[in-house]
């Protein structure tokens, strides 16, 4: 046989992923048949083995081990000998103590996950912390170990939670929103016992702070165990109330903005007591909302918690989007938890919610269903830092790589692993389209110097969110801190800035400005109450003669006394075309004032200012709701849009048990508020819009990554009776490897729930019909990668290819022969006059 060099063959479109730097498995105890070192061992092995695939894209290993609750931490007392209550059980525990705000059904209540669990002592924590680090350093990988602290009442029956100390707990009725899950509240305070622990052992003394306690007891137990950085779960740190978006500075009814000095003030406390304590890194989960949601819910102080270092890095993406199919707020959420980096960390995750050790959900089977788009939607996500570069996710959990039953089952190591490995292939490289400018910074100091601007951030989250959900392809953020830095560098240069009015600040209203100035589109969403007149003038905007000065006491909008108050069920005029429905729509807006923040106020359009939206109230006041300023056109170079926006639900009145329920605004009889931002994005040159079946249909859920020159889009579908219309400032995109309907300007697709497809061909052409695009066998032999596009219609299509392979790459128009081909830079060809067939092939260096 004869052999071939290697560098002799031309390189495939073969790529190595590139390298994380950790992947975390986080696991139970429950796939160790014993806890003898044999059983620990064989069970490790195993671990390493069916994640190898995973593994290998990452620098180190780290496993994460749910053992109990946390109250093996809590409990320590420095014995090794002394036995540990594991979560070794299916379903809800605690149940006596009722922390659950409702009744349990038996069938729902922890029972053990098999007849005959072995016993635990913390002797087989330290030695399984010992085998697992061997295990990994054996196989040339460096591993770390982390601990768990979660504050619930769910995994594992708690006597020093439920018992010993409950004034330890949150309660929800205790603050207004009635009697939901009890978690234990971080900043607490502990009441007198006599047990013996190790680090108070003598007891604890009343009134000690439980930051305090927690901290000296995990610095005890985690260096007598080997462990090397703490996990703090489910928002403990953030909030006592983290799967509620309402807590204790908003109960749904009112914003509690006298407790907010308070809240921040024990808050920190609390941080800077297990910091001092506690020398080991510190890694958190979050609470379920996103960093403005926190805010208005609970007064949240994440700023500082960022700044002073406390954590090692930001919260990662919440299981919200499998758990309640709220993709919006799972990367609204998460984008906003990026923004900004703590002091000292160099990256953040990205957590993926493959089993569930404690309860009978598995999500990778009974949920997604072996599907990927939570995968690729969550990975599209970047941040832009203030030199340009752009930072993917660096690092990848898995929740959990074992089953509720203890199973570690290959095919989900297999399948999930390598599903992240693909994705890793074409990580982000550049900004995306639409860029969120989010003010990290500015909503915490405007807190701290005035609470009763927490409503603002509140409102502007969930308005953003919610746009997510109705199709925005959002997925890149750069903080208010680094933004001019960014915008200098060029890396936003061909990005739509999506802005909260909340941002406003001086300096970001220059960077805005200079982005406008440079041809780049700005849109700003949110009540423009108190902006300065700096910021109206950007978007083309003069105060109402009932709006004061605009620079803070007034309100550009918002009514004065005397005014007429805009809000509630509103007749919209928009020529925004949105999503087809069935029998067309009726022209309806709900603005909620307490949830929007404020009503709906009095703005005047300069000269030059085009009206894209309006509302009216049944009694004739009238008030903008969108406007676009600047360039020539619609959609102009230079073009600033404002969207004043509003609250996609509203809160029930009180329940038999108290607690108040979101209540989605019913689209069947008003227009979507969130919706009309992707609109008005959309005549800047990304439009995404729906054909739906019924008027609430689901719409997809989307993020469009920059990779190598092209577009990679990804994710959700979650009605695939849905049809999807795309049309870019390019052209119609073409997916790689689908189908697509031509029509007036836009391609429209039938999609699967998962969406990962790469796009490097735009069409604009007249002609309706089906259009398609192919990979095919690169040729002649030298070339690495080539595409067939069919269907076309005197078309202009435009090929974005890698860089610096466009002048080698050659274009073919069998079926057109007097088409005419141009190449603008080293990326990117323009082929006009074809019709029927195109393909392209060109070579990439290095891959």
């Amino acid at each position: 046989m004869t052999s071939r060099s290697p560098e002799r063959i031309p390189a495939r479109a073969h790529r190595l992923a590139p390298k994380l730097a950790t992947v975390t498995l986080e696991t139970s105890l429950k796939p160790f048949d014993a806890f003898d070192d044999a059983s620990l061992r064989t069970g490790v092995e195993e671990m390493f083995t069916q994640w190898s695939t995973l593994l290998a894209t990452a620098g180190e290993c780290s496993l994460l081990l749910w053992i109990s609750d946390g109250s093996e931490i809590l409990d320590w007392a420095g014995d090794l000998a002394a036995p540990v209550v594991w979560a070794d059980t299916i379903g809800f525990n605690n149940v006596d103590a009722d922390p659950y705000g409702e009744h349990k059904e038996p069938e729902r209540v922890a029972v053990r996950y098999r007849d005959d669990p072995p016993a635990l002592d913390y002797d087989r924590i330290r030695s399984l912390v010992r085998i697992i680090r061997e295990t990994g350093e054996s196989r040339g990988i460096p591993t770390r170990v982390g601990a768990t602290f979660d504050p619930g009442p769910e995994f594992a029956a708690s006597a020093f939670k439920f018992r010993r100390h409950p004034e330890i707990l949150a309660r929800g009725a205790d603050v207004g929103i009635g009697p939901i899950i009890e978690m234990v509240r971080h900043f607490s305070v502990l009441d007198a016992d006599d047990h013996h622990y190790a680090a108070y052992p003598d007891g604890i003394p009343t009134g000690t702070r439980f930051g305090e306690f927690l901290g000296r007891q995990a610095d005890d137990y985690l260096a007598a165990m080997g462990f090397d950085y703490l996990w703090l779960s489910n928002g403990f740190g953030f909030s006592g109330y983290a799967w509620s978006e309402l807590g204790e500075s908003f109960d749904g009814a009112s914003f509690h903005t006298d407790r907010t000095a308070g809240l921040r003030a024990r808050a920190l406390e609390f941080w800077d007591d297990l910091r001092r304590e506690l020398s080991v890194p510190i890694e958190v989960r979050g609470t379920n909302q996103s960093a403005g949601i926190d805010i208005g819910a609970d007064s949240v102080p994440a700023l500082e918690i960022y700044e002073r270092g406390h954590i090692a890095g930001p919260p990662p993406n919440s299981p919200w989007g499998p758990l309640n199919e709220d993709f919006g707020i799972e990367i609204g959420g998460y984008l906003s938890r990026i923004a900004m980096l703590p002091t000292g960390s160099e990256g953040y995750r990205f957590r993926f919610y493959a089993n569930d050790p404690w309860f009978w959900q598995q999500p990778w089977w009974d949920f997604y269903h072996r599907e990927t788009f939570d995968i690729h939607l969550p990975l599209s996500a970047a941040r832009v830092t203030g030199d340009g570069t752009i930072q993917p996710p660096r690092e990848v959990n898995i929740l959990s790589i074992d089953t509720a039953h203890g199973v570690l089952d290959e095919r989900c190591a297999r399948e999930v692993g390598s599903a992240i490995a693909i994705d890793l292939e074409t990580r982000p490289d550049a900004a995306g389209p639409l860029v969120w400018v989010y003010p990290f910074r500015e909503y915490h100091e405007a807190m701290a110097a005035d609470p009763e601007t927490i409503a603002r951030p509140y409102a502007e989250d969930w308005y953003l969110s919610a746009a997510i959900t109705a199709g925005l392809p959002l997925n890149t953020v750069v903080s208010t801190d680094e933004l001019a830095g960014a915008q200098a560098s060029g890396a936003l240069g061909s990005s739509i800035l999506i802005v909260p009015a909340g941002a406003l600040a001086a300096h970001v209203i220059t960077a805005l400005r200079a982005h406008r100035d440079a041809g780049g589109h700005v849109v700003v969403y949110g009540s423009l109450r108190g902006v300065a007149d700096e910021a109206l003038g950007l978007l083309g905007l003069e105060a109402g003669s009932d709006a004061g000065d605009g620079t803070g006491d007034g309100a550009a909008d918002g009514a004065a006394d005397g005014a007429a108050v805009i809000e509630g069920d509103l007749a919209l005029v928009t020529d925004l075309v949105g999503d087809r429905l069935p029998g067309g729509r009726r022209r309806m807006l709900h603005h909620n004032a307490l949830l929007s923040d404020g009503p709906i106020g009095v703005v005047h359009p300069v000269d030059g200012t085009r009206m894209l939206a309006s509302v009216r109230t049944s009694a004739g006041a009238e008030a903008p709701y969108a406007t676009a300023y600047g360039g020539g056109d619609l959609g102009s170079p230079g073009t600033a849009i404002w969207v004043r926006g509003s609250a996609p639900f509203d809160y029930s009145e009180p329940d038999e048990r108290g607690v108040r329920h979101r209540i989605l605004v019913d689209r069947a009889r008003f227009d979507d508020a969130a919706a009309l931002l992707r609109d008005a994005v959309a005549t800047l040159g990304v439009s995404v819009s729906h054909e739906l079946c019924s008027a609430d249909g689901a719409r997809a859920v989307l993020g469009i990554r920059r990779h190598a020159g092209g577009l990679w889009l990804s994710g959700y579908v979650p009605d695939t009776t849905t049809r999807l219309r795309l049309s870019f400032a390019d052209g119609a995109p073409l997916l790689n490897h689908t189908e697509a309907w031509h029509e007036q300007g836009a391609t429209v697709y039938q999609l699967p729930k998962s969406v990962h497809a790469e796009c490097r061909v735009f069409v604009t052409q007249q002609a309706e019909g089906m259009l398609r695009c192919r990979e095919i066998a690169p040729f002649p032999a030298d070339r690495t990668r080539g595409l067939r596009v069919e269907g076309l219609t005197d078309a202009r299509v435009v090929l974005t290819l890698p860089p610096a392979t466009a002048a080698g790459a050659r274009v073919e128009t069998p079926t057109s022969p007097d088409a005419v081909i141009a190449h603008e830079g080293s990326d990117r060809i323009v082929v006009t006059g074809v019709s029927g067939v195109l393909s392209v092939a060109w070579r990439e260096e290095g891959v």
